[in-house]
């Protein structure tokens, strides 16, 4: 299991505990790889779980493959020439959508047989953009779940996204 954009592991370490035998989890951040080690050690997961400061696949080993690949994407769209203010930005905000035209473009390469790449998406990004890069990268996109949750005065979609080849 990989886990994209880790920040504190929760997920990636939930994997391990559910049985998972090897869970890499991967982040831009090296204060969040650090924090979700930390966090698998304090579980006891030992050699089954490796954290891997990295920009998406670049920090990983060009052999590796995965059962699941999974993401909770930074969702909001800001403009291309939109420029980071804080490190913390970059877990919510993909300027042009760019993070996400990547992983659409890698996450299947990165699967083991009969794998699946999965993303977390929110009502407050922006779907068709997200679809119309989809087609442009020859994937096909299945919402597998969704939720309606409240934050704050507003009710956001949540979804579940599995990204696959686009069938011929």
């Amino acid at each position: 299991m990989l886990e994209i954009g880790c920040g504190t592991g929760v997920t990636a370490v939930l994997s391990a505990l559910a049985g998972c035998e090897r869970v890499v989890a991967a982040d831009i951040n090296p204060a969040a790889v650090s924090n979700a080690q930390l966090n698998a050690t304090r579980h006891g997961l030992g050699d089954r779980f490796r954290g891997v400061v990295s920009d998406l696949f670049a920090g990983l080993d060009p052999e590796e493959r995965f059962d699941t690949i999974f993401w909770h994407s930074n969702y909001v769209l800001a403009p291309d020439s939109y420029q980071y203010q804080s490190m913390h930005e970059r877990a919510y905000v993909d300027p042009g959508y760019a993070t996400h035209r990547r992983f659409l473009q890698e996450a299947p390469l990165w699967l083991a047989p009969g794998g699946s790449a999965i993303l977390h998406f929110s009502g407050r990004g922006d779907l068709r953009a997200l679809e119309r890069i989809a087609e442009e990268a020859g994937r096909s996109l299945r919402v597998m779940r969704a939720e309606v949750f409240t934050e704050g005065p507003l009710e956001v979609r949540h979804m579940l996204i599995e990204v696959t080849p686009a069938q011929s």
